[in-house]
């Protein structure tokens, strides 16, 4: 896949499955066997695991919306996007109950694609930041 191409392709499925709410369209972008890593997240460890937790996160945050602040693609099919999510926190998450706090995390993801689907990605995100927010964590001083 060409650098422009495997971009659009990222920005596609960030649309389609993060702002659309279109989980079930994972499998059009990821293959059967995907691997996913994600050190905030040690129990998803395959496809299905990950539609669960975008389940779980898109059922906690109502209004959820991702922003691709940058996506670089290489020839070798592998992509890192940075990303920005907001939402409204209207449903449990990590066990945490509804605060309907408005609010704000980002992170960065990376892709390996293979074959027109996302075979492999490394996810780093702000969780400490998102659990102060929701009240989770003290703020800091």
């Amino acid at each position: 896949m060409k650098p422009a191409d495997l971009r659009r392709f990222i920005l596609e499925y960030t649309d389609e499955v993060w702002n659309h709410g279109n989980i079930e369209a994972m499998d059009g972008y990821y293959a059967a066997s995907y691997v996913h890593h994600d050190v905030s997240r040690p129990d998803v460890t395959s496809l299905g695991d990950y539609k669960q937790w975008a389940r779980d996160l898109q059922s906690g945050l109502s209004e959820m919306r991702v922003v691709a602040d940058d996506v670089i693609a290489s020839e070798d099919g592998k992509a890192v996007k940075r990303w920005t999510a907001t939402g409204v926190h209207t449903g449990s998450l990590a066990g945490l109950p509804p605060t309907g706090k408005r609010v704000s995390f980002s992170g960065s993801s990376a892709y390996r694609v293979e074959n027109g689907r996302i075979v492999e990605s490394w996810y780093v995100y702000d969780l400490f930041g998102l659990l102060q927010q929701l009240g989770a964590l003290p703020a800091p001083a």
